[in-house]
């Protein structure tokens, strides 16, 4: 029995050894992920200065948190349904032009699983 109880001790510490590894492999990455999110605002920063120096047009206006939903549901709403998510993108482009809207389709398939709206097997967005 002392050789079953040896095997299990041998196991839990290497256990705990990995524990404590991957403990310090996760502070790692997460101290560098705050390095390179930093970097990345520098040069955001940077790069805003530069483009305000040579007279650059700016970029697309991109919509507020929960903006593109509710702007979603308006274009539905307004179109009477039965919108498939392109169709729905024009809409909301119409409605506020400009806008930077890559993140319709996400935006759609999340309001569904809310139960906000409904999608039939064509693809289209009714309200529910």
């Amino acid at each position: 029995m002392s050789s079953l109880e040896d095997r299990l001790r041998k196991i839990t510490e290497e256990k705990q050894r990995l524990a404590g590894e991957e403990a310090g492999v996760r502070e790692e990455a997460l101290a560098e992920l705050g390095r390179i999110v930093d970097e990345i605002e520098t040069l955001e920063k940077r790069k805003e200065q530069l483009e305000a120096f040579l007279g650059l047009e700016e970029q697309p206006q991109r919509a507020g948190h929960g903006q593109i939903l509710e702007l979603c549901i308006r274009a539905i709403t307004e179109s009477g349904g039965g919108l498939t998510s392109g169709e729905v993108k024009e809409a909301v482009e119409k409605i506020m032009p400009g806008m930077k809207l890559s993140s319709v389709p996400s935006t759609l398939s999340r309001i569904a699983s809310l139960g906000r709206l409904r999608r039939d097997e064509s693809g289209r967005y009714y309200l529910s």
